[in-house]
């Protein structure tokens, strides 16, 4: 009698996973065969490969494909390939598109703008973008200017006792700096003082403890249970506890800096704060101490290290070809005669051979390499016989786009020339997008930018770099760490020019 409960149940299970396994065939829709219960992210969830090089792989390997159907667990999600598509989800249908649909661990501090969803994400970018206009940028250079210097300061007593350090710890010790002083107005020591508290928590959020690794690889299964689970308080006391200790210390003075936490404390002031949108008129969110500690967060670990892999990755092509790295050298001193020697917010824009260096960098390195999209309705993509149901997830590939040979030629190698105008020009748009596009990319961009440009530009008036006995001609990256990492590091020598 035992044997036919078996057949029973494991009928019902082939039933059951025959449907779901058989969503995007009814739609014609080809895709790689998906296994129970882990879909197409089985190594995904043996942390055997990243979520980036996974996607990277299937976008690969479907070339001649405008879309492909794969499945996260029993979920089915849509890899968007196409970059005319890509500007229908991103651009033109945005409001079918508008959340991401991420799933976070509950806790204090959850709702904040990467997460956000509806019309608290509307209001809440609505009210933070001033923080990133080109006059508070430059308002913000002479903070960065301090954190370049000791920064130079550091990097220059490394060379002189030849001393070796990883180059992506290096350069999160000043975009660590930076992004906490233009911030929060907080001064901190991240060279001699290794264990600050804004250093130790950097490794808190970048470093997930086994528990939260294990509940990430079971929201894969089961999507949503992550939203159900409590997070560590740690992380959120310490976002909570910084933003009272600055609202304390500012308040009844004039806002002086206009910097993240002075706009904060003006929205606070308001009480409730409101937006209004066409299709679902006028809304309102309570600014609260929660809600700003959420965005600071945010801002900590976007502003330092996805800047700090960027910069070390930059330094790692450099050193590789010295041919590049002269040219730029030779521009940056160009350019900075023009401006008694001093690199200012003007000088960086004049840059275009860097900032053609910094765009290939972003484009062979991407250091996200996903967008996120879920649909709000149900939604018939054109061109397609597809009708996505409401809430189906779309995924598009960052880094495949930007390693397909059809729209960069010979992409393993590193070619600044691929941002040349007449090339740009030649290449169908959204096929580079290392921040996103449309009104959801990301909205720290232009810090990012000039936090960057401006610290390579100083480091290399300064310095070379060169190959070290450690330097890996190809590097291996972390199939565990949430952002592009090298597995190894990335080893350099630094020499200080003459």
């Amino acid at each position: 009698m035992l044997w036919l409960y078996v057949i029973l149940v494991l009928y019902i299970f082939y039933t059951f996973t025959k449907q779901k396994y058989n969503y995007w065939i009814k739609f014609g829709v080809k895709g790689p065969s998906p296994l129970p219960f882990v879909g197409n992210f089985g190594k995904v969830m043996l942390q055997k490969e990243s979520v980036n090089q996974c996607v990277k792989d299937i976008y690969k390997q479907y070339s001649e494909e405008k879309i492909v159907g794969i499945y996260r667990g029993f979920q089915p999600i849509l890899l968007i390939r196409d970059p005319e598509l890509i500007k229908q989800i991103l651009i033109k249908d945005f409001n079918f598109f508008q959340d991401r649909g991420i799933s976070t661990s509950r806790s204090r501090i959850s709702e904040n703008l990467f997460s956000a969803e509806g019309e608290k994400w509307r209001i809440l970018r609505q009210k933070l973008t001033p923080v990133f206009t080109s006059k508070r940028l430059k308002d913000m250079i002479p903070l960065i200017e301090n954190c370049i210097e000791n920064y130079l300061n550091y990097v220059e007593h490394l060379v002189e006792n030849n001393i070796e350090h990883e180059l992506r710890l290096l350069a999160s010790k000043y975009t660590l700096q930076a992004i906490v002083s233009c911030a929060f107005g907080l001064n901190i020591d991240t060279y001699s003082d290794t264990q600050n508290e804004f250093t130790i928590m950097a490794k808190r959020v970048f470093s997930p403890t086994t528990i939260v690794k294990f509940i990430t690889i079971l929201d894969m299964i089961i999507p949503g249970i992550r939203r159900i689970i409590k997070s560590s308080n740690d992380i959120s006391d310490f976002f909570l506890n910084l933003v009272r200790k600055v609202i304390e210390e500012r308040k009844n003075k004039p806002m002086l800096r206009k910097d993240f936490m002075d706009l904060m404390i003006e929205l606070k002031e308001q009480g409730n704060i409101s937006g209004k949108n066409q299709y679902t008129g006028t809304a309102e969110i309570q600014i609260d101490d929660n809600l700003i500690a959420a965005q600071a967060l945010v801002f900590y670990a976007a502003g330092f290290e996805t800047s700090s892999a960027t910069m070390s990755f930059m330094l790692y092509e450099l050193a590789l070809n010295q041919n590049i790295q002269d040219k730029v050298y030779q521009e940056i001193h160009k350019i900075t005669e023009k401006y008694n020697n001093k690199l200012t917010y003007e000088s960086i824009k004049e840059l275009t051979y860097l900032e053609m260096v910094f765009e290939e960098t972003l484009r062979k390195h991407s250091v996200a390499g996903i967008l996120f999209r879920k649909c709000k309705t149900n939604y018939s993509l054109p061109g397609t016989k597809v009708i996505l149901q409401k809430g189906t997830p779309v995924i598009i590939s960052v880094s495949g786009l930007q390693q397909d040979p059809n729209y960069f030629p010979n992409p393993e190698i590193f070619n600044p020339d691929n941002f040349l105008p007449e090339n740009k020009n030649k290449r169908p748009q959204y096929t580079h997008m290392p921040f996103g596009d449309g009104p959801r990319n990301c909205i720290g961009m232009r810090f990012a930018i000039v936090q960057s440009m401006m610290g390579i530009a100083a480091f290399l008036r300064k310095f070379k770099v060169i190959p070290s006995t450690k330097t890996r001609t190809k590097l291996r990256y972390d199939p565990k760490a949430i952002t592009l990492t090298s597995l190894d590091g990335i080893w350099l020598k630094i020499v200080k020019r003459s």
